[in-house]
């Protein structure tokens, strides 16, 4: 036989095909139980035993690359066809479920001013909120996540981030300061029916609320006149706040401080053993020494009430004798400076309230301690502010006490020296 033309490629002709390559005038290859063609499109074959598998069920996998052939004339009507063209091929109508008719999809609002601020307070807020990285990592994963199911304690944590941005952005600070606002209105607003709830189910998520809040209250920019101690005869909120927190930690037991909050109370308890060594009352003396021969000396008439400023006092000196060490390497933190206001008694704050001039001054002594952890930005400048509200709240005489305190935190209540 003489071999083919060169050029032409031979090839042994499909008399036996499927009835769906006929019709579409390409090779069959004749394979069973359903050819290669119309495996590969999801056709129906016409080798296919009615009784059989079907070719989809053993080919489920379909080759998006190359679509079906559009058919046209008089042959394009009928099943195999109407299957060929289907929006839905048959193959993946064996795939996907049957789906029911859905209405128009209607976008959610997003509010991307606050998907702003809580990428800015996980990226940048929550590590200025302590120097230890175990606690910062609290305030980072922690404090969000609670917060998703714990609705206030989310718009507190906005709003210490919107306060944080008014800050960092100074052209856009009262649209921030505005949002921080808002989120803390909300906040106050949502969690007064939930505080029995939470105390109960959630003690993790009332202490993060109430921490947040103390720092909303001192970050917050103070209005003039506004005395931050005391507010129509009572401690103002963030002194409240700061209060309130030992009673959320002694009624929340092991779950709240062995939870998944426990860096901060591990944070906590370290630097409450250094507080209460007796090395740190020594130290401290120093510089409540004279305070404290004044208060002897006024009180001696009065046992009661010389006890409740003595405790203040040493209190007072404790904090002192660690934040004012002169080793610039120790890392202060919160905890060293405001275990002072968690420490002394209602005795003493009742005192303070009625602006008993000996209460006024300690608390005074007190703000120097403040100054010391001012690299915060949220107590930025609240030494000063105290400080100034206290000396203005004293007469002529007892302002006299408020010189050393003017001195270290630098705020020149008596003028040049």
């Amino acid at each position: 036989m003489a071999s083919p033309p060169k050029g032409r490629r031979s090839h042994r002709k499909s008399r036996a095909g499927c009835t769906q390559c006929k019709r579409r005038k390409i090779k069959c290859d004749e394979g069973k139980p359903g050819c290669a063609n119309c495996l590969k499109h999801g056709v129906n074959c016409s080798f296919l035993d009615p009784s059989g598998p079907s070719p989809v069920s053993s080919a489920p996998q379909l080759d998006d690359t190359e679509p079906p052939v559009a058919l046209s004339g008089p042959e394009s009507s009928g099943s195999t066809i109407d299957s060929v063209m289907s929006p839905t091929p048959p193959a993946a109508q064996q795939i996907l479920p049957s789906l029911p008719q859905l209405p128009p999809i209607v976008p959610a609002s997003v509010d991307v001013l606050d998907l702003e601020l809580l990428h800015h307070y996980t990226t940048s807020t929550c590590y200025t909120l302590s120097r230890s990285p175990a606690v910062q990592a609290v305030w980072r994963d922690e404090a969000p996540r609670i917060g998703f199911s714990t609705p206030p304690v989310l718009q507190a944590v906005l709003a210490l981030s919107a306060l944080h941005l008014a800050r960092s952005r100074q052209p856009q600070g009262p649209r921030f300061q505005a949002q921080a606002l808002l989120h803390h209105r909300t906040a106050l607003h949502a969690i007064v029916p939930m505080v029995a709830s939470l105390a109960q189910n959630n003690g993790a998520g009332l202490f993060l609320f109430s921490t947040l809040t103390c720092m909303f209250s001192c970050a917050k920019p103070a209005r003039e006149g506004n005395f931050l101690l005391f507010e129509r005869g009572s401690l103002s909120d963030w002194a409240r706040f700061f209060r309130g927190t030992k009673t959320i930690i002694q009624s929340g037991g092991e779950d709240l401080t062995k939870g998944a909050l426990a860096p901060i109370f591990m944070n906590g308890a370290f630097r409450a053993a250094a507080h209460q060594s007796p090395e740190a009352l020594e130290q401290g003396k120093p510089y409540v020494w004279e305070l404290q021969e004044m208060i002897r000396k006024v009180c001696s008439g009065n046992p009661n009430l010389l006890r409740v400023y003595q405790e203040a006092l040493d209190e007072l000196a404790r904090t002192l004798a660690l934040t004012m060490k002169p080793d610039s390497s120790r890392m202060l933190d919160t905890a060293d400076v405001f275990r002072w206001l968690l420490d002394v008694t209602d005795e003493y704050l009742d005192l303070a309230r009625q602006e008993e001039p000996i209460a006024l001054i300690i608390f005074a002594y007190w703000c120097v301690a403040i100054r010391q952890i001012e690299w915060m930005w949220w107590m930025d400048g609240l030494s000063s502010l105290l400080l100034s509200q206290l000396y203005h709240a004293l007469d002529q005489t007892n302002r006299e006490w408020l010189r050393w305190p003017d001195e270290v935190i630098n705020c020149g209540l008596f003028g040049p020296s």
